[in-house]
């Protein structure tokens, strides 16, 4: 068998050019632009390279007239053939292409495979456009319309207490809104203190809950509040009793948000028994990811968000107060994720 390759101004002349040396004996390997480098870099011009393997066969004799007229009529069968054959060649080398580039930013490979039964286009464009409307669905949008009472909880090291500090500076800085912040951490001195220490640089009122019955009563004592937001101490998601305490605090109030606090980085075995656990503790929360500053990769959002089947609310890309921290904007990140696929 021969291997070869055919250049030509475009696909078209170089489909003509094999059937019209080669017939039916060649099959084709690949299809693809390229581009031959001028003078310095500049002066690119396009041309279109096939890749074709023929099998070893004697060189035939002319052919009759009629047989010529016979064998014009199969090319078009033909032509039909490689049409396809080319299709299915390059929505293959695309799909490729795709799991390679989603892979490179750190989505797991059984949620790769999830987008790519999904995503059935074979030109760029539309590759683009489907895997736009499959990873919308990964990543529901937040409405951001915050309730009177807002609980924050996660594992030990997630950056909590920073993010609640973030998130009120937000609230009170640009929003003028009225915020409490009550604190259910008595585990860890320093988190009280810290957040003690935010709550009197941003002029805003705090209380320490040490039984679930204070939460009614504080809730009571500041209704004329826009947004209660309540630290709870980490908890290891391995520790039962802790979780049990943690459920029955929740259960307080009827009327709230939960913020499933998490670090980026994550590994999404740990995420998967992470989130399995808090959805026994509430059966609704979204989602603050934090500590994005310290990754280059964006993939694990998707992830998290497959994993979690919920929205995310806030990202945090920093320790600094009030700066670092925005609203997540699913649509935003499927762009920035878009634009960091490669397809070819």
């Amino acid at each position: 068998m021969r291997i070869l390759k055919l250049t030509g101004k475009d696909e078209l002349t170089v489909k003509q050019q094999i059937i019209k040396e080669y017939g039916e004996n060649a099959v084709v390997i690949s299809s693809e632009q390229q581009k031959s480098t001028g003078f310095l870099g500049f002066f690119k011009k396009s041309e279109w390279c096939m890749t074709i393997a023929l099998e070893e066969t004697p060189i035939s004799q002319p052919v009759p007239e009629q047989k010529i007229e016979e064998e014009s009529v199969d090319t078009k069968g033909f032509i039909e053939k490689l049409d396809t054959a080319l299709l299915e060649t390059k929505k293959d080398r695309l799909k490729d292409a795709l799991n390679q580039s989603l892979h490179a930013e750190g989505i797991e490979q059984v949620i790769i495979d999830e987008i790519l039964e999904n995503v059935q286009e074979d030109d760029f464009r539309g590759l683009s456009l489907a895997l736009y409307e499959v990873l919308k669905r990964y990543m529901p949008r937040f409405k951001h319309r915050l309730p009177k009472v807002n609980f924050f909880i996660g594992s030990t090291g997630v950056g909590k207490t920073t993010t609640i500090a973030k998130l009120t500076a937000m609230k009170v800085l640009e929003e003028n809104k009225k915020v409490v912040l009550l604190t259910a951490d008595t585990y860890r001195i320093a988190a009280v203190a810290q957040l003690k220490t935010y709550a009197e640089i941003l002029g805003v009122e705090i209380e320490t809950i040490f039984e679930p019955a204070d939460i009614p009563r504080y809730i009571e004592k500041w209704k004329d509040a826009d947004h209660i937001f309540i630290d709870t101490a980490g908890r290891s998601h391995k520790n039962l009793e802790q979780l049990e305490e943690l459920k029955e605090l929740l259960g307080t109030v009827e009327d709230k948000q939960v913020f499933l606090v998490l670090n980026i980085n994550t590994q999404y075995t740990d995420v998967q028994h992470i989130v399995t656990i808090y959805k026994q503790i509430t059966d609704k929360f979204a989602l603050i990811i934090t500590k994005l500053d310290e990754t280059d990769g964006i993939g694990n959002l998707i992830n998290i968000a497959s994993c979690t089947q919920t929205e995310v609310a806030f990202l945090t890309t920093g320790q600094n107060v009030p700066d670092d921290i925005e609203k997540f904007e699913s649509l935003k990140y499927i762009k920035l994720l878009l634009g960091r696929v490669e397809y070819e």
